[in-house]
């Protein structure tokens, strides 16, 4: 029982990382406002993470289990107009590595390049006088990233992966702004998935996310924010036997902004409030630079 329990929490934990590492689409708080056209910006970020208990059903299972994991990741984007609306695209390129530890310790960990990820954004509404953007998004990932069927962890997924995001924002308040955002992310299948020592077919389920954050600006420099995001779907199928491993999370965080004319740097910091399924996050530590050209 003891061997079957650990396969199962591993497995359990590929699909828990999948939609964090390869395809992380959380907006940041004013994300929904568009840069103003003919500009290019190149965002440097580090992100590091904790995971310890498992949970399966919503209830914490036996074990002492933990996974650490550092990214590094480099962003270039462009802004420009479609149809005299703003619009804006980004190359997302991800270099990590992850470390299972305490009783997973003995298990390999990797490090290298992770998927590429591609977004073209649309605002099909943008009102700047009153500070109202409604924002339409199109992601992209591909499966470039280091991953080997012999290991359970892998910084990169064998998949590719596509989304669909929508996004508004608005004052409602002097100095302070909400935004809220919906998207459908759907992978792929990755046919080349090592399960009880045979390669099988990994397929999931389509995942729902649903965002919300304010901020509110302390001075025309610094800014304070908070989101929360909650997450659905996502259930793993293994040659066509389903898990019963369909996320459904809750989670928060919060961010500290300052604007300086060498570019704008970020520290944001959350965990999950509640994971149904998969190891619970016990922290993530964010760190951005982005700096305009």
């Amino acid at each position: 029982m003891k061997c079957y329990s650990l396969k199962f929490t591993l497995i359990s934990f590929l699909f828990a990382l999948q939609s964090y590492e390869a395809l992380a689409i959380d907006l940041q708080p004013n994300d929904a406002r568009p840069p103003p056209p003919g500009i290019s910006t190149i965002q440097l970020t580090y992100q590091h993470s904790e995971r310890s208990d498992f949970f399966k059903a919503g209830i914490k299972t036996d074990g002492s289990g933990q996974i650490s994991s550092d990214v590094y990741q480099w962003r270039l984007g462009h802004s420009f107009t479609i149809a005299n609306q703003p619009a804006y695209v980004y190359a997302n390129v991800p270099m990590g590595a992850v470390h299972p530890q305490k009783s997973l310790a003995g298990l390999s960990s990797d490090s290298g390049l992770g998927d590429t990820t591609f977004l073209l954004a649309y605002w099909p509404y943008a009102n700047r006088e009153t500070h109202r953007y409604f924002a339409l998004g199109a992601y992209l990932s591909l499966p470039i990233g280091s991953y080997d069927k012999n290991r359970y962890f892998n910084v990169g997924e064998n998949v590719y992966r596509t989304a669909l995001q929508a996004a508004y924002q608005q004052p409602i308040a002097d100095k302070l702004n909400v935004m809220a955002a919906l998207d459908v992310v759907w992978t792929g299948d990755n046919a080349e998935y090592l399960y009880q020592a045979r390669q099988t077919k990994l397929q999931q389920s389509a995942q729902y996310n649903a965002q919300v954050g304010l901020s509110y600006a302390l001075t025309p420099v610094y800014e304070v924010s908070a989101s929360y995001f909650y997450t659905l779907g996502a259930e793993g199928t293994i040659d066509g036997v389903k898990q019963d491993n369909a996320k459904d999370i809750q989670r928060y965080q919060v961010f500290a902004r300052a604007k300086y004319p060498i570019g704008r740097f970020t520290v944001q910091y959350g965990s999950d409030i509640k994971t149904e399924n998969g190891y619970f996050e016990d922290q993530r530590l964010t760190l951005r630079y982005l700096k305009v050209f």
